[in-house]
């Protein structure tokens, strides 16, 4: 699907989570704007729609978006209007530290994190990420043109210990020894449909596709994503100002252990609304984690 396509599909697909909460805890409703002149950083912008609903209620935004896609999408949405109080940049959230000093961001009173990818990455995109269209390649990269490992490189050279450890960030220890093992008497597997076709049969939680967690775990492996938001968040805690907030939003245990280990302490957890959950099924597992800096 060409970048066209993407965006026009942005509107009808994508619904970013739990905004109201997240402008209520960087005390920016309709009732409390940040003074003048306050920075905060959205640091996995997606399509925008947080950035978005920010600058709409008086923030300043520096966003960070590491998938050129989605990138594309967030500026459109955005528009020239609200150039002045926006900054969107392509990098990962894992160069933080020096894409905010490359951008006068360098003390801040927010920083956001939605962790995971957006739905258009689920549902219009050619990278299979999604297990709906069973014929796409298992590439899973962010930005290809920066990132050479791809999903099926993982599954065809990894050895079987190694295969264990990759699904075991998200399965039981039995769970990923049985996936490593079939993967090791069927490769190579290019196609998300031959991934499929291996984990048939196999246990998995009720009401869940079986591929839904391993491609889980083949995603977080590509873009090293539990490694960068364990590396990333000192970093971002130390860029805020005094008083300044972080919010992290979580959709699975392992980036809550991660989250947790940081921000045990001074730290606000909030949940979707019903109404949200009913309006925006994948809202449902999420968690949004508001820590202060003293």
């Amino acid at each position: 699907m060409n970048k066209q396509s993407l965006a026009s599909s942005a509107g009808k697909y994508h619904e970013s989570v739990m905004i109201k909460e997240v402008l209520e805890s960087l005390h920016l409703s309709n009732r409390l704007h940040l003074k003048t002149g306050s920075q905060i950083i959205d640091a996995t912008l997606g399509t925008g729609g947080h950035t978005e609903a920010i600058v709409k209620a008086g923030g300043k935004v520096l966003g960070i978006e590491a998938d050129p896609k989605m990138l594309d999408i967030a500026k459109k949405r955005i528009g020239p209007s609200k150039a002045e109080a926006s900054k969107l940049v392509l990098g990962n959230f894992s160069n933080i530290e020096q894409i905010a000093k490359d951008n006068n961001f360098a003390e801040v009173d927010g920083i956001l994190f939605d962790l995971g990818v957006s739905n258009l990455h689920f549902k219009d995109d050619e990278r299979g990420f999604s297990f709906s269209d069973s014929e796409q390649d298992l590439d899973m990269r962010l930005n290809p043109e920066i990132q050479g490992v791809k999903a099926s490189d993982l599954l065809n050279v990894l050895d079987q210990t190694q295969l264990t450890q990759l699904f075991g960030k998200v399965l039981s220890h039995n769970e990923s020894k049985r996936i490593a093992g079939r993967i090791m008497s069927v490769r190579p597997i290019n196609k998300v449909s031959e991934l499929i076709k291996l984990l048939e049969g196999l246990p998995h939680k009720e009401k869940l596709n079986p591929a839904t967690l391993p491609m889980l775990a083949l995603r977080i492996a590509v873009n090293s994503e539990l490694d960068n938001l364990n590396e990333v968040i000192p970093t971002a805690i130390g860029l805020l100002k005094k008083g300044g907030k972080l919010l992290i939003i979580t959709f699975h245990s392992g980036e809550e252990k991660i989250v947790q280990k940081y921000m045990e302490k001074r730290t606000k957890i909030r949940i979707p609304s019903y109404q949200e959950i009913n309006r925006n099924v994948r809202s449902r597992s999420a968690k949004l984690y508001v820590y202060t800096k003293n």
